[in-house]
């Protein structure tokens, strides 16, 4: 079963744009499509762990916990 669609992903809480589930190695992220915004990477290590990571990684985006890099940061 698809893991992001196990889940709601909310929209950038910076622009309201579309955001996406991404998967980096042994990590989960989420990043807006339109102003690039990120939250934190979520490691896992097992296959086991992975679903875990990815809702972690989802609430986390969900609260406004996001990462926005402008100038002077």
């Amino acid at each position: 079963m698809d893991i992001e669609s196990q889940l709601v992903i909310y929209d950038c809480p910076k622009c309201e744009g579309a955001a996406l589930l991404e998967e980096e190695g042994n990590s989960y992220y989420v990043t807006c499509m339109d102003c690039g915004c990120h939250s934190v990477n979520v490691n896992f290590k097992t296959d086991d762990e992975r679903l875990d990571a990815a809702r972690r990684t989802v609430e986390l985006w969900n609260k406004g916990k996001v990462i926005k890099l402008e100038p002077g940061e």
